[in-house]
């Protein structure tokens, strides 16, 4: 059987409908999700495989990726990608979203591209699925100069100014709050209303004081488990989502003990969220 895609409209959202691969006929604003890992060490240098002969593009050298699967999102369907490719298991903290590149080709898609530090040894990659069957480093002039010599795949869509940006893009601060206590002061209580766009809060919603996030306000919170507006709160924070067309990440606080899935993340922070595109990181 072949993969099964979740298709998605122009504004990256979830249409309902799935795509079967190579048998789906996308209509126009139809788009399905595919990824690339970009992987750097502490040299800057950047990991490439070389496709098995049997695969398309066989022999060139690319970085790796593909399309995610019906019912993961971006980030999970990254990490299962080079698992799979490589034999590297990365985790979510380690991984930062670089960029999204819309693509109106056939079949239509939304690339994202993630970064990944770390150091890794070249007899160290196992390439499990037999998609790559080399791997090497190379340095930033030796990249570009392969791919004008056409030795990487032509969709690679990585050059000069995404190099540049992951050498200068930090991982979010808000991850280091990932199972640490942390005090809330609560400036938007539950019940109460939005004062630009009207929505209610089903949550109690915060920040944390004296913080600074990407977008150089304090960093805010969801407060979960507390069913009563309240002033300040002392919790766990539990789980990070991470906006990936914001800069604003949100911190998820609970009561100590108390412990949420993502799907219920997702479901107690909709009426908020479902504005953004996010991941929720642990």
């Amino acid at each position: 059987m072949n993969e099964l895609w979740d298709i998605y409209d122009i504004n990256k959202n979830k249409t309902g409908r799935i795509a079967e691969r190579n048998a789906y006929n996308f209509q126009k604003g139809e788009y399905h999700i595919v990824v690339t890992g970009i992987i750097m060490n502490s040299k800057n240098e950047i990991l490439i495989s070389k496709r098995a002969k049997n695969k398309k593009f066989g022999g060139m050298w690319e970085c790796n990726g593909g399309s995610i699967l019906s019912g993961e999102t971006s980030l999970e369907g990254i990490l299962r990608e080079l698992k799979e490719e490589l034999g590297i298991k990365f985790t979510k903290k380690e991984a930062i979203f670089l960029k999204e590149i819309r693509r109106d080709k056939i079949p239509p898609d939304f690339k994202d591209l993630w970064l990944f530090r770390r150091d890794i040894k070249i007899e160290d990659i196992t390439f499990p699925d037999g998609e790559a069957i080399e791997a090497k480093w190379v340095n930033i002039e030796e990249f570009l100069n392969m791919y004008n010599s056409k030795k990487i795949i032509p969709t690679i869509d990585f050059g000069m100014e995404e190099y540049i940006k992951a050498l200068n893009i930090k991982q979010r601060k808000s991850y280091s709050y990932i199972g640490n206590k942390i005090k809330v002061k609560i400036d938007r209580k539950i019940g109460s209303e939005h004062p630009k766009y009207g929505f209610k809060y089903l949550l109690n919603y915060g920040s944390i004081p004296n913080t600074v996030s990407a977008d150089k306000e304090e960093i805010d919170c969801y407060v979960l488990g507390i069913e009563e507006p309240i002033e300040e709160f002392e919790g766990r924070c539990i789980a990070v989502i991470h906006r990936l067309n914001d800069d604003d990440d949100k911190i998820i606080v609970a009561p100590e003990g108390m412990n949420y899935t993502d799907s219920e993340i997702r479901k107690l922070t909709e009426f908020q969220e479902k504005y953004f595109i996010s991941e929720i990181i642990r």
